[in-house]
Formats: C-alpha cells, sequence, structure tokens
C-alpha cells in the first residue's frame, strides 16, 4: 500500500518521461497524451479493508478458524489489488524499449542486487552511461545496481570495456565452486568455503564462521576486527509453552525453565560459493517439525540473512532464535512506530523481569557506545533481551481458541548486522527498511530520477500520498527516527509552487519557505512532520 500511493503519487506528478505537461486535481497526462488518474476510490477502499483486519484478535493470532479463513482471503484481494494498481502507476513512469528498471520507494539511495537475464553477462550499464558491476556464478547474472531515493534507474546490457573504471564483471572463480576454496583475495565477492567440519562466509566488510549445524560461531566486522559473538548465535531455543490463563494470548514467564532440543538433524551444504551473494542452505528437525533455512551475505554488506521455511507440526511449544553478543549494554533499543523505545538489558528489579517479553517491529539492537549489533526482522514482533543477548521469538502453538492456528507452513527472514561507533552512526534503520521493502523491477525504461530525498540519514520519508481533498497537492510525511534533534533539507524533485506544514489530517497551519525545491525542517527528536506541496 505504501509503495502503491509513492508511485501513484508520482505518476499523477510526472509524466513518463518526468515533464508533466498538465496536472489538474488527481490528474495528469504526459506529452504521449495518455492519461493517469490516481485511484484514490480504490486506495482508500484498500486500506479500509486493511485496517479492518487489523482488529486486535487478528493480528496476534488469538481468534477461532473461521476468522483466519475469511482474514487470509480479505487480505489476499488486497494484496493483488494493490500490486495492480501499483503495476499501472509504475508503467507511466516508464517507455517502451531494452532495459531494466529498478524502482527504490525509500528515501535514501540503496544498492540493489538484481537477477538479470543472460544478455546481460558481458556487462550493462544505465542510460546515463554509468557502468553496474555484473556478477555470474555460471547459473545466475546479478547487476548491483544503485538507486537513488524515491527514484528509479533504468539498467541496458553492454560491451564493457575493461579499462573503463568501475567496470565489474566478476566471475566466481573455478576454484571455489569445484573445491570450496578462494585461491587469493577476491574483494568484489561475496564468498563461503568449507573449514574444518563448518563453513567461513565472507566479504569485503564481515566474516563470518559457521557450524555444522548452521550456527555462527564467530561475526567478525573487518574494519576493527572486533568480534561480536559470546556463543552460538542463529541458535534455535524450544520451549514447552503451557500459559496458564489465556492459552493464544500470553506467555508465562516460566517458559524459560522449560527448554527442550532444538534444531536436529540439520544438514548444512553450499548454494552458491562464490559472487553477488554467497548462500548456505541449512535443513533440520525441530520437534516434530522440518525446517530449510537460506542463509545468505551479499556483496558490500555488513548483514547476513536468514530467509527462513518451518513446517510448523507443534502443540504448546514456543520456538525462539539467539543471538547472544559480547556486548554490554544497559538497555536494549526496540523499534516502534516512527522511532523506538529502550528497555532494560537486565532483570535486576520486578518490573524488569516482568518484561521478559516485550515487541519490536524491523529491528532490535544492543550497544555499548562505541560498538552495536541488531537482529533485524519481516514479520516477527516478539523479542527478549537479557545480558547482551536478543532471542527473537519465531513461533507459537497455542490450543485456544483455535487448536491448529498455527500449524502450517510458515516463511519469514531475519537478520544479523554489526556496526562500530554508536547508534546514532549505525544504519541499522536503512537495513530495516531494506528488508522489509523489496526494490520494484520492471521491464522497460526511464531517465534516471529522483522524486525526494532529505539529505539527512535521521530523517525518513515515510508516506508520499496525494491529499485526501482531491486538490492534486503531494502530502509528505517524514519523522525523525534515532532520538535526536536535527535539521533536514528536504529537496523535492517536482515543480513545487508553494509548501505548507500540516497536522496529520492535512490541514494547513504554517506554510513553509521554498528555495529551489529544497525545504529546510527542525526536527525534535522522533517528531512526525506532515507537509503538503503545491505544484505548479
Amino acid at each position: 500500500m505504501r509503495d502503491l500511493e509513492l508511485w501513484a503519487s508520482a505518476a499523477v506528478s510526472m509524466a513518463a518521461g518526468h515533464g508533466t505537461e498538465r496536472i489538474s486535481g488527481n490528474n495528469t497526462e504526459n506529452a504521449a497524451g495518455s492519461a493517469y488518474q490516481y485511484p484514490a476510490e480504490q486506495t482508500e477502499r484498500l486500506w479500509k479493508e486493511t485496517l479492518l483486519n487489523q482488529f486486535h484478535d487478528i493480528l496476534p493470532g488469538s481468534s477461532i478458524h473461521r476468522v483466519y479463513e475469511e482474514a487470509e482471503r480479505s487480505l489476499g484481494r488486497v494484496c493483488e489489488e494493490a500490486e495492480k494498481l501499483c503495476g499501472e502507476a509504475v508503467s507511466s513512469l516508464i517507455k517502451e524499449g531494452d532495459g531494466i528498471t529498478v524502482f527504490n520507494s525509500l528515501s535514501f539511495p540503496r544498492i540493489c542486487l538484481i537477477d538479470v537475464p543472460e544478455e546481460y553477462e558481458k556487462g550493462c550499464r544505465t542510460l546515463e552511461g554509468e557502468t553496474i558491476p555484473v556478477y555470474t556464478d555460471g547459473k545466475t547474472v546479478t547487476a548491483r545496481v544503485a538507486v537513488p531515493p524515491m527514484g528509479a534507474v533504468t539498467v541496458v546490457p553492454c560491451e564493457c570495456d575493461e579499462t573503463i573504471p568501475g567496470a565489474v564483471k566478476e566471475t566466481a572463480p573455478a576454484a571455489v565452486k569445484e573445491t570450496g576454496s578462494v585461491p587469493a583475495p577476491f574483494p568484489t565477492l561475496a564468498v563461503v568455503i568449507p573449514q574444518g567440519d563448518g563453513f567461513v562466509m565472507e566479504n569485503d566488510r564481515l566474516r563470518v564462521t559457521l557450524a555444522s549445524n548452521a550456527e555462527i560461531t564467530s561475526y567478525v566486522l573487518k574494519e576493527s576486527g572486533r568480534e561480536f559473538a559470546r556463543t552460538p548465535m542463529n541458535h534455535f531455543r524450544l520451549f514447552k509453552d503451557v500459559p496458564r490463563k489465556f492459552d493464544a494470548w500470553d506467555i508465562d514467564s516460566n517458559y524459560a525453565e522449560q527448554e527442550i532440543e532444538g534444531a536436529f538433524d540439520v544438514h548444512v551444504e553450499i548454494v552458491c560459493a562464490a559472487g553477488a551473494r554467497a548462500v548456505l542452505r541449512a535443513a533440520g528437525k525441530i520437534g516434530s517439525s522440518s525446517f530449510r533455512q537460506d542463509i545468505t551475505l551479499a556483496v558490500g554488506e555488513s548483514r547476513v540473512e536468514f530467509a527462513t521455511e518451518v513446517d510448523w507440526r507443534e502443540l504448546h511449544r514456543l520456538l525462539k532464535v539467539s543471538f547472544p553478543t559480547v556486548l554490554y549494554g544497559e538497555y536494549g533499543i526496540n523499534e516502534m512506530q516512527f522511532g523506538y523505545v529502550e528497555r532494560p538489558m537486565h532483570r535486576s528489579r520486578a518490573y524488569d523481569k516482568d518484561r521478559f517479553e516485550v515487541c519490536n517491529h524491523r529491528y532490535s539492537a544492543v550497544c555499548d557506545g562505541g560498538n552495536g549489533f541488531a537482529v533485524l526482522n519481516d514479520c516477527k514482533y516478539g523479542i527478549s533481551m537479557e545480558d547482551g543477548a536478543l532471542e527473537l521469538t519465531l513461533l507459537r502453538a497455542g490450543a485456544c481458541p483455535d487448536m491448529r492456528a498455527d500449524n502450517r507452513i510458515h516463511t519469514f527472514t531475519y537478520g544479523a548486522a554489526a556496526w562500530n561507533g554508536s547508534f546514532h552512526e549505525s544504519d541499522v534503520v536503512r537495513q530495516g527498511y531494506e528488508m522489509n521493502v523489496a526494490p520494484l523491477v520492471v521491464n522497460g525504461r526511464t531517465d534516471t530520477f529522483s522524486l525526494a530525498e532529505t539529505g539527512s540519514d535521521h530523517v525518513v520519508i515515510e508516506a508520499v500520498k496525494l491529499a485526501e481533498d482531491g486538490s492534486g497537492d503531494v502530502v509528505f510525511r517524514l519523522y525523525e527516527c534515532k532520538k535526536r534533534m536535527d535539521s533536514a533539507a528536504v529537496k523535492i524533485n517536482l515543480p513545487v509552487k508553494s509548501a505548507w506544514l500540516c497536522d496529520m489530517l492535512e490541514n494547513k497551519e504554517e506554510e513553509a519557505a521554498v528555495r529551489d525545491g529544497v525545504i529546510n525542517l527542525d526536527f525534535k527528536a522522533f517528531e512526525i512532520k506532515t507537509v503538503r506541496i503545491a505544484l505548479k
């Protein structure tokens, strides 16, 4: 829904060639004469249906079976229609022709690994002539594309001249593919090689050692050489989980005293030894259930991702994944809406003991002032934190009010990231967004563009939409994400006539000065601002 509103707003504000001929209300007409209309009625209906299914007994899994059958059908329709409408908006922003266009809806630049057709194997570039790194492992061709904030870039195949600065046509060394060993450093590759009974995953920023059961025994940032793993990370912990009162609602604190065997019969194999990504695949058993997990390290990243599928067949069980770190932090950081909350990493007081399970959104982190470690996720919102360990809750198996509500195949991804420096210096917020919002890749071409950017890593544009009153004004909602007073020079790459600071109902409160498309805004810690833009 977020992407739909953004790209639909962009389509109304820009023509396919990014130079609008005529803007009127919620419609735009490009130079070719084809009109795009903002889907206001459809978007409102889809939001209402989405929010209906945010009812408090639907979200936590505490409804009867029929509710979830209806909710899944309803949300399935929402996703299908939203994807269709988003595709229509994006189609109005591109032209036919050779090329692949990558759209980034986030308000900061990002580097995307995009699998491309074989004709890109000899190299590729943007329409503006910038050479794009290309990787091949003999099966898949992958381009590493830098995309501007809230914008898009097109890549086309080319015969790259190896003398061009930055030209990369990296092929996984035969020795890696055939023997699993790297004869020499390949800083532009991510690699995984066998070592003893386990494996080592490595790129230019990170070196991770894994045991034969896919648990991380060492997590080292190359820049500092610092070790972050205290005991094995990515460690599955399974507990008996029988709440005294409300089966699907509660987790009782005594679950921690009832741990049983976690993962067993684990087999690990190398899926991709070297390339844009290094990938290990683990498969095994957890209780009466089975799981499969792809562990991925990408070029240039300090984040390891764990794409997991579990065929969950348990009853009254609780599954967590543990990341014990060497860091001492008095407080852990849990993301929430438009910011984060800090909670104790100890259980010294009765009040702290009661917070043995807390909520988080895209990330939770522990920091010691000079280093930090975070566990990220795409759909798991419960976590426990104590003594530098972050334990993400993955699955439960209650029996009331629906006996087998959780018994099905579950797919989810979580990640681990480390950094040197304070939390304010980290890129955890960006990484959380990147894990949850995939780039949109379509056939066709467009000139590289960026709709807007903040010029600050502390200020995020969370939403872009057209005003509810049908005026054609564009509404930007921004927030400060790191509990720090900050200023942002927000650049709007549209023909801005005027700008107003508004309340959340989009009522104008104060006119904002605009100079060359730039609006200077001062933010308090965690402050949310709504800016309304009128176009020329």
